[in-house]
Formats: C-alpha cells, sequence, structure tokens
C-alpha cells in the first residue's frame, strides 16, 4: 500500500507542476527530452566512431614507424628528383595509338558521332614533352557531348581539353554540332 501512495503522490505532483509550468513549461520539457534523445542517438555513436578511426589511425602510423618507412626516416625528394617524377606520369610517343583509341572509345560510349578528325603532332627540340593535338568535329546532345569530355579526360590522364566550340542549328534541335580541341602530352622514351 505503501507504493501505491507513493504512485498517486508522484502523479498528484507531476499534474499540480505541469499545471503551474503551463505551455511554456511543457515545451521547454520536451525540447530537454529532444536534446537527451538526440545525444544519446546521434552524438554518442558518432564520438566512438570518431575514437576508433584515431584507434586505426594511430595502428597504421605504429606500423609505419617500425617498417621504417615513417615520415622521419625518409629522406626529403629533391627538385631532380620531383621532376623526374613529373616527367614520368606521361606516356611515351609509342602508346599513342592506343590513347587516341581510348578517346574513340569515349565517343563511342556516349553515343557521340566522330565524322572526321584533325591529328597534329608538335614537338621542339627544347621541351622534354611531345604536343598531340586532336580537333573534333562532333555530333550529339549535350549529355552525350558532357560525358564524352569528361570520359575522355578521365580514361585518358595526359589529356588536356583546350576548346569547345558548341554550335545548334536551331533553338528548339536537342542535336549540337560542337568542335571539340585536346592535346595529349607524351614524355621522353625510357632510355
Amino acid at each position: 500500500m505503501a507504493t501505491s501512495a507513493l504512485i498517486q503522490d508522484f502523479a498528484w505532483r507531476m499534474r499540480r507542476e505541469s499545471a503551474r509550468l503551463k505551455w511554456r513549461g511543457l515545451v521547454g520539457i520536451a525540447g530537454l527530452a529532444f536534446v537527451a534523445g538526440f545525444v544519446l542517438s546521434a552524438l554518442w555513436p558518432a564520438q566512438r566512431q570518431i575514437a576508433s578511426l584515431r584507434e586505426d589511425v594511430s595502428q597504421l602510423r605504429n606500423k609505419l614507424k617500425s617498417a621504417g618507412e615513417g615520415p622521419a626516416s625518409r629522406a626529403a625528394p629533391t627538385r631532380a628528383s620531383q621532376l623526374e617524377n613529373f616527367y614520368g606520369f606521361f606516356p611515351t610517343l609509342p602508346t599513342l595509338p592506343d590513347w587516341v583509341g581510348q578517346i574513340h572509345v569515349a565517343a563511342q560510349r556516349n553515343g557521340v558521332s566522330l565524322e572526321s578528325g584533325e591529328y597534329q603532332l608538335q614537338t621542339t627540340g627544347k621541351e622534354r614533352l611531345t604536343r598531340y593535338q586532336i580537333r573534333l568535329p562532333v555530333k550529339g546532345t549535350y549529355p552525350q557531348l558532357r560525358g564524352f569530355i569528361a570520359e575522355t579526360l578521365q580514361k585518358v590522364p595526359a589529356a588536356a581539353l583546350d576548346d569547345v566550340i558548341v554550335k545548334r542549328e536551331s533553338i528548339g534541335s536537342p542535336l549540337l554540332e560542337a568542335q571539340v580541341s585536346f592535346t595529349v602530352f607524351f614524355g621522353a622514351a625510357p632510355e
């Protein structure tokens, strides 16, 4: 009986306090309950995940240090080695047909018609890079042209987009005629 009396007393006090607080107090209590629920459901799991990721990072750093490849044990790269790494990125000239083929495959995949093209190899004795300029008249819709250009730049990492000139016969026509110019850079063959 003492327990039921305590429960009745608690219920009576809650009714009295809620009547005294009115709607502003109830909104405040609801806000506190929301914040508590948010902390329990979102913030604590995120903090646990952050702690787990920090532990993983420290373990990976320890592995690198034990392997002798930590940042402190590596010598700083020289400018000459950085420059050689830069030039080593570019494909060699004998692979040119493969890269041009990648451009044509990208056009085919995106439904862009390539009827003809201008191809020009530019070499000078002073530069270490050879430029291969490609000018392609293409026809297709805007999404097709955009997909073709994006895929070309992704599949041919040594390519640069030089120019895009777009022309449309009439306002209502979805078909575009464009002149797309790429330059593909090639490095010297390894000796």
